[in-house]
């Protein structure tokens, strides 16, 4: 059996059969590794010729190191029939998609944003193709880690206004200066509209330094800088006949995103709350 090893940041070819005929392009013609962060999962791609020095091909794998080639690597199998995460049958291109947690790897990724290593293996008969690679993780999205909503706010009978705290905690890899704003949007069930003209509703990480809203209104943040974002809603009572100074009863979703300074969006989490 040979083996043929092609190692991408340098084309070396190691055979045990020691021919001095020009070496056979390897049959491995490119590969592909995508961290789907949004969903948790890991999606791996090569196209492979069929056929290599006269023989077919049985089967492709990765061994996956995840961010240390040291460590012992998950044998993972790659198909080419629709299956498994591949997406078209029969087109060359094996792939994978599986997901990013200890029950189907050991070496899974967490808030990490440096490399990765894996080897995609060829097998064709008696030989065995392996080419080493390496991708750059590159930006990891932001996480909103925990929100703290009501689940029910009851208006005032009176013209009065009520200010109800919202807050949600966020975190970041890269570190928290790297969040650009967090916030949430609001859609009326009922009334099948979304709230704010659609707009998004800014939560505040300021310590409650900065007036929002004249004459004394802040953000209701107790520490700035430390990830908790926060708002206070207001709302007004029952007693409010200007339609400007009015708080719809119903049932509303909630929706909260972040993004970070590279543009990139959190997973949603949204929360549903009746306002009476």
């Amino acid at each position: 059996m040979r083996f043929h090893i092609l190692l991408t940041f340098g084309i070396v070819v190691w055979s045990c059969s020691g021919s001095e005929d020009d070496p056979v392009p390897i049959p491995i013609l490119f590969q592909q590794f995508t961290f789907h962060q949004d969903m948790n999962k890991l999606y791996y791609g090569v196209g492979v010729e069929s056929k290599y020095e006269g023989q077919m091909l049985d089967s492709v794998m990765i061994h996956w190191y995840g961010t240390n080639r040291g460590n012992t690597a998950d044998a993972l199998t790659l198909f080419d029939d629709g299956s498994h995460g591949d997406i078209i049958m029969n087109d060359d291109l094996y792939g994978r998609k599986i997901p990013n947690d200890s029950t189907t790897i050991v070496n899974i990724l967490g808030d990490d944003s440096g490399y990765v290593f894996m080897d995609y293996v060829a097998m064709y008969g008696t030989e065995i193709v392996t080419v080493s690679d390496s991708f750059k993780i590159g930006n990891i999205i932001p996480r909103i880690e925990s929100i703290f909503v009501p689940d029910t706010i009851i208006r005032p009978a009176d013209a009065t206004v009520s200010l109800h705290l919202i807050k949600a905690e966020v975190y970041d890899a890269d570190g928290l200066g790297t969040i650009k704003w967090v916030g949430f949007t609001s859609f009326h069930v009922e009334g099948d509209s979304m709230m704010n003209n659609g707009n998004y509703i800014y939560l505040h990480d300021d310590g409650s330094d900065v007036v929002l809203y004249e004459p004394n209104i802040t953000s209701g943040d107790s520490i700035q800088g430390d990830g908790v974002y926060s708002f206070r809603i207001a709302v007004y009572g029952s007693g409010f006949t200007d339609p400007d100074f009015q708080t719809r009863a119903g049932t509303f979703n909630w929706r909260f995103l972040t993004q970070d300074l590279s543009n990139d969006y959190s997973e949603a989490v949204e929360h549903e709350i009746i306002i009476q």
